[in-house]
């Protein structure tokens, strides 16, 4: 898995404080985004809206994250998120997983932990993903089409993709695919990168978005 962070608005702290003050005061927010104010002073006024989830104001902030090398298990999870979240896939429609173009002579593919553990259990996992790409193969070589021959592929196999996300949403994914008892670990993983990457550029929100 391999993620990282490709845009994001400018300044979220004084984004979103413009938008707090902008419900609560006279001012415009064409005035009031020209006002010179401490990080400490903002700060207030969002651990208010925090706390009193007025969270529309942090809606107007977004973030857009490249991820490659992740499961179609993982995707099928993260595309449960609909609202504030944008996602475009790379197609299996087009793009063959055809073993002649892959590096190892074999799609790519993620490896739970617990069968990485158990050598057994590794072999039996190994010896299903190159059957698989056997028949993958032999679809396309008897003129099965791709959009049809990828029927065959296991919820395993790698995907890239980019996705959107509001601030708010972010959070809202985050709880639910993080901090939530029972959360799966590869989109539990996923999560918490992204938030590491975020909080590398706006260290004010890491009290926010809690690590698990």
């Amino acid at each position: 898995m391999e993620i990282k962070l490709i845009a994001k608005t400018p300044n979220y702290l004084k984004t979103c404080w413009t938008a707090a003050r902008t419900c609560y005061s006279s001012d415009s927010p064409i005035d009031l985004i020209e006002q010179e104010k401490s990080d400490e002073e903002m700060l207030r006024l969002i651990d208010h809206i925090m706390t009193s989830k007025h969270l529309s104001v942090v809606e107007h902030c977004s973030m857009t994250f490249a991820v490659k090398d992740v499961s179609r298990t993982l995707l099928a999870q993260y595309s449960r998120h609909r609202i504030g979240v944008s996602l475009s896939v790379q197609s299996q429609r087009y793009v063959s997983e055809q073993s002649s173009k892959q590096l190892n002579g074999i799609f790519g593919h993620v490896v739970p932990q617990s069968i990485l553990e158990k050598q057994c259990a590794y072999e039996r996992y190994m010896h299903c993903m190159q059957e698989i790409q056997k028949s993958y193969d032999d679809l396309l070589k008897i003129g099965i089409v791709k959009q049809d021959a990828r029927f065959v592929l296991p919820g395993g196999v790698c995907t890239n993709f980019v996705t959107t996300l509001n601030l708010r949403s972010f959070m809202d994914v985050y709880e639910k695919r993080v901090t939530t008892p029972g959360a799966q670990w590869e989109i539990q993983a996923m999560m918490m990168k992204m938030r590491e990457l975020l909080i590398a550029e706006e260290p004010w929100l890491a009290k926010y978005i809690t690590r698990k």
